[in-house]
C-alpha cells in the first residue's frame, strides 16, 4: 500500500512538472519574434547610423 502512495505521489510531481515546463514554453514561444533577413538588415542600418551620429556629436 505505501509503496502505490508513493508511486501516486511522484507521478503527481512528475505531471506537475511536465505542466510547469509547458507552461514555460508556450510563454517562450509567445515572445518569441521572427525576423526576416531583410529585417534584421534594416536594424542593423539603424544601429550603424546611431552610432555614428552619436559619435560625430560627441567631437
Amino acid at each position: 500500500m505505501e509503496k502505490t502512495m508513493v508511486c501516486q505521489v511522484d507521478e503527481h510531481i512528475q505531471q506537475s512538472r511536465r505542466q510547469i515546463i509547458a507552461k514555460r514554453r508556450q510563454k517562450l514561444s509567445a515572445n518569441t519574434l521572427k525576423l526576416s533577413q531583410q529585417q534584421i538588415h534594416e536594424i542593423m542600418q539603424v544601429i550603424e547610423e546611431i552610432r555614428l551620429k552619436g559619435y560625430q556629436e560627441t567631437l
